[in-house]
């Protein structure tokens, strides 16, 4: 009968001990990301870096440049991030990139495209994250028509 009273207290500190133990999200110990992205956003090769202001929303922007038959251009995405879970989650964003320069890109020449990404992000608490995802792309020029690209992205960085 002596266990009794040792299991009571046992029990009463673990239950309000819990909210201190209990660990910060990954983004929130971690809140830069720098990665590389293949496709997405930015089309070809990216290379972002990435804020989060809380563990489920950040805000991002990356730079690529090629040199085109018709010129250089120039992409610079810019969004924002929603992450719902913590190591294993969905992946949303929002956001703009500004396509520029003397090319052209799927007959787009200097204009703003919208953007929506939608995936999945592995983020280890080491620092390793990994995002496929797919990526719908409009440009907002008047003109365009029905024209847009849902293209397939996979950004492959770390945070610290």
């Amino acid at each position: 009968m002596r266990a009794r009273p040792f299991i009571l207290v046992a029990a009463m500190v673990s239950l309000f001990a819990l909210p201190l133990v209990g660990s910060a999200g990954v983004r929130e110990d971690r809140p830069n990301l720098i990665g590389g992205e293949v496709g997405g956003r930015g089309l070809l090769f990216t290379l972002n870096y990435e804020r989060f202001l809380s563990n489920q929303f950040g805000l991002g922007a990356g730079i690529m440049a090629i040199r085109t038959g018709g010129g250089g251009i120039t992409m610079v995405p810019m969004y924002a991030s929603f992450v719902p879970g913590n190591t294993h989650s969905p992946y949303l964003s929002v956001g703009t990139t500004l396509l520029a320069g003397g090319g052209d890109v799927q007959d787009w020449e200097s204009t703003w495209l919208v953007q929506f990404s939608f995936g999945y992000q592995y983020h280890s608490p080491g620092g390793f994250f990994v995002r496929p995802f797919f990526t719908y792309l409009r440009p907002t020029e008047s003109g365009s028509g029905d024209e847009y690209l849902l293209w397939p992205g996979l950004t492959i960085g770390g945070s610290f």
